[in-house]
């Protein structure tokens, strides 16, 4: 299934695995292993640890699914650098590919899976200086690159065309990209090399059997899209925006699509969705707290059911195994090293806190990762981000 697609009902995962970053970026970074048995203590237990033996990679995004064939990509963003992990054994994960950039393209930032298992990934820049244009890659399992693309297009706003995520429509031949700048942190070489964290005011639309570009559309206003999904019925595209605006892309199996605004919320601060059924959940690290929005009728999206957190948190990373969504805070300082965990009624689109989900001993919700030790050593707090559900 392709890593934009609704998440159908299906058995309840047993693992989450989440790619975190030293804090300090004096020790390795790793992906940590957390079992969600019901049965006995272990539920929310951080149980294993794979240090990839680099550091400060700044960890970022994984695939939002595991897929098949049990390997997982993931990237180290402002590196440049990339991996595979194997988690055919889900308590002993190993890295098994290594790359940085591919076809000229550089600073990898999202990926989706094809249905032939291969991953489509958008990346930021060409070269290592982080400079636009970026573009498109096919990959196989080993990161080698089958097919790319360059964003560029004459006619449009060269100054973001920097594709962020995507989703992949197979049933309409479509892949649907959003184009925005992704931060590079403060303490980085290259964070000169963006004015404007998050800028961006366009989507572009191409077709997936080549890669080749049908249209860029601008936006009204810069909204800085960033993750497009596909919704129940495969062929319907939504684009949500990081001032929380959601765009439906209309006229997407023809070769003249457009945008049409259906929802807003307040403040801005909206990163990764999930889409469960008829029901679109979002994050909003600025308002600190996860909503659902019943998209049943695009003319009168509405919201169904919250949860907020405390200032501390702010959520925004997602990924759902079709009953429960994981919530990871946003990488900034003022966030806490924290993850949650959400049950969803894919009937109601109700929402509720997972109060099961928590450290061993703690009467708290949620799974701390500004701890001491790991599994593999203490070697002190970590910055979790991309997370996904297996097994």
């Amino acid at each position: 299934m392709p890593a934009s697609a609704d998440h159908p009902q299906q058995q309840p995962s047993r693992y989450v695995f989440t790619w975190a970053g030293d804090e300090d970026r004096q020790d390795s970074d790793f992906l940590a292993v957390i079992d969600l048995a019901r049965d006995g203590d272990r539920y929310g237990t951080i149980v294993a640890t794979a240090p990839v033996d680099e550091k400060g990679l700044w960890p970022h995004h994984t695939e939002h699914e595991l897929g098949a064939s049990k390997t997982l990509f993931a990237n180290g963003f402002s590196s440049n650098r990339n991996l595979v992990f194997d988690l055919h054994d889900p308590l002993h994960p190993k890295v098994i590919h290594r790359f940085d950039g591919v076809a000229g393209l550089s600073f990898l930032h999202s990926f989706a899976r094809l249905p032939n298992g291969h991953v489509l990934a958008t990346f930021q820049a060409h070269g290592s200086e982080n400079v636009g244009p970026g573009g498109l890659a096919e990959l196989d399992e080993a990161g080698n690159v089958l097919q790319s693309r360059s964003a560029a297009d004459a006619s449009a706003d060269q100054t973001t065309l920097r594709p962020y995520s995507l989703a992949v429509v197979p049933s309409l031949d479509r892949v649907v990209v959003a184009l925005t700048y992704m931060v590079i942190p403060t303490w980085h070489p290259l964070r000169g090399s963006i004015a404007h964290d998050h800028a961006g005011n366009q989507v572009q639309v191409y077709r997936l059997s080549d890669l080749s570009l049908i249209k860029t559309i601008r936006l009204p206003t810069n909204d800085a899209p960033n993750e497009p999904r596909v919704l129940a019925d495969g062929r319907t595209v939504l684009v949500n925006t990081v001032e929380c605006r959601l765009y439906h892309v209309s006229g997407l199996e023809g070769t003249d699509p457009h945008l049409e605004m259906v929802h807003q919320e307040t403040p801005r601060g909206c990163a990764t969705p999930v889409v469960i059924g008829d029901y679109w959940v979002q994050s909003n690290a600025a308002d600190h707290r996860v909503f659902s929005l019943d998209i049943r009728d695009l003319k009168n999206v509405r919201t169904v059911s919250s949860v907020s957190f405390d200032e501390r948190q702010r959520p925004h990373w997602l990924a759902t195994d079709g009953s429960r969504v994981v919530v990871v805070n946003e990488p900034a300082p003022s966030a806490e090293r924290r993850m949650w965990m959400l049950q969803v009624n894919r009937a109601t689109g109700q929402l509720t806190l997972d109060r099961d989900f928590r450290d061993a001993g703690s009467s708290r919700p949620g799974v701390a990762f500004d701890r001491a030790s790991w599994p593999h050593g203490a070697t002190g707090t970590a910055v979790p981000h991309g997370t996904v559900f297996g097994w």
